[in-house]
């Protein structure tokens, strides 16, 4: 491969980092779980399983995963993301391959968990740790356009893999999809990512931003030298600052809702009177349109202040949530999917600029993994909890209620954080 520059080539090398990160989504979402849902009534027939024990492996699957954060943040910190990326690409293979020869519900669990396990060290967490090294003034574009690749892997994979599955059975899909994430993400990680600019003598944005953070973050020998160490928070620091608290309240909150709104869209738009097929199309454009929501928010993002960019986020779904509950009807319903894809799409892009926005690069890892853990939880009670509330109450309403408020509470948490300052200690702040 021809050694890019920083000025006067064609394509800013960042630019491929941003590709291979899309691959490694699209693999990570269409393969992870958009597909998942194919293989139900498969197992269901061969091995006679319940539906509610089968679905218990995709609660297993987001827990696990929202957990292992911390832990891939701080091997990410060590390591780099492109070792990260590497063993979890090599294992998410195996796992799959493995989940062929399922004969038993506790191994399909099993099974299930490692891959949970695998598929969090090749996701959003090592993508968004090496596009902030990669990009500054156009970081939110550049995560945007990443984040992308788990709407497509909803939009292509999954349809493809259940083309194949009709065809050739589930065994055959699963072994499939083992071969595919090597097929893809091995050359992408091996052949074009690379953890920093400063590995190829560049500078983030092509040499066209301030070379202040050119430094590796992420160096092979694990030292660190004295001007990355002043380029942003320990995790001690944030762990004992005001903001992280709030940021933290904040995206556990509107997971919460999100999720919640979104593991029950179906019967919910049934419910008020709309039919099985359109709320079944409806979920299917909140997918597409939540891609297009990605690309805007990491556009606005470098537009607005922080903290409206998430007012705008979280509000356009408390809208959406407001017009499930107030109106019923066939436009109500496509006027929700619209409001409510687009501003979803913002949450998994805002989550990671929220860390780097306040504070800074120096343990970006474990500092936005524990976050993701947080927001792993908040989407797995959201769900169980609207779960919970129907069977009590007999309808969605009370739970549609409680996710508007969660919303409202999220955006006013986001503005009690206080000011982003990247580059100070929490001894300065105080």
């Amino acid at each position: 491969m021809q050694k890019p520059v920083a000025r006067g080539a064609d394509i800013f090398y960042g630019w491929w980092i941003v590709v291979s990160g899309f691959v490694l989504l699209f693999l990570f979402a269409g393969a992870g779980f958009y597909s998942f849902s194919i293989f139900i009534q498969p197992l269901e027939a061969e091995f006679g399983w319940a539906r509610a024990s089968i679905s218990l492996t995709m609660s297993i699957y987001f827990i696990i995963g929202g957990c292992m954060g911390p832990f891939v943040g701080k091997l990410i910190q060590i390591f780099g993301p492109k070792r990260v990326m590497l063993f979890s690409a090599l294992g998410a293979g195996i796992c799959y391959m493995l989940v062929s020869l399922t004969q038993s519900l506790w191994y399909f669990y099993f099974v299930y968990a490692m891959l949970a396990i695998m598929s969090c060290g090749m996701g959003p967490l090592p993508v968004s740790s090496m596009l902030v090294n990669w990009f500054e003034k156009r970081r939110g574009t550049a995560t945007g356009l990443a984040m992308v690749g788990i709407s497509a892997g909803g939009l292509i994979l999954a349809p493809v893999i259940g083309k194949i599955t009709v065809i050739y059975g589930w065994k055959i899909s699963y072994f499939i999809l083992g071969l595919l994430t090597w097929a893809l993400a091995l050359p992408a990680v091996v052949f074009v990512i690379k953890n920093s600019p400063s590995e190829l003598g560049l500078n983030p944005d092509g040499g066209a931003s301030s070379p202040k953070i050119a430094e590796d973050n992420f160096p092979e020998t694990g030292e660190k030298s004295r001007v990355q160490q002043n380029q942003g928070w320990s995790f001690l620091d944030a762990l004992h600052s005001r903001a992280f608290w709030w940021i933290a309240v904040s995206f556990f909150l509107a997971p919460l809702a999100q999720m919640g709104v979104l593991q029950h869209q179906v019967p919910i738009i049934v419910d008020s009177g709309t039919s099985q097929a359109t709320a079944a199309t409806a979920l299917g454009l909140i997918a597409g349109i939540g891609g297009l929501g990605k690309l805007g928010f990491g556009r606005i993002s470098e537009m607005l202040p922080y903290k409206w960019v998430v007012l705008i986020c979280f509000g356009l779904q408390a809208l959406a949530v407001f017009l499930l509950i107030k109106i019923h009807s066939v436009l109500a319903v496509w006027t929700y999917v619209v409001i409510f894809g687009f501003g979803m799409g913002g949450v998994v892009v805002l989550l990671p600029l929220s860390v780097g926005q306040y504070f800074g690069l120096v343990s970006f890892g474990v500092i936005l993994g524990t976050l993701w853990m947080v927001q792993a939880i908040g989407g797995a009670l959201g769900t169980f909890g609207a779960g919970l509330i129907y069977d009590f109450f007999g309808g969605y309403q009370h739970a549609l209620y409680i996710f508007l408020a969660a919303y409202l509470a999220a955006i006013l948490a986001m503005f009690l954080a206080g000011q982003p300052n990247p580059h100070a200690k929490t001894s300065q702040e105080t």
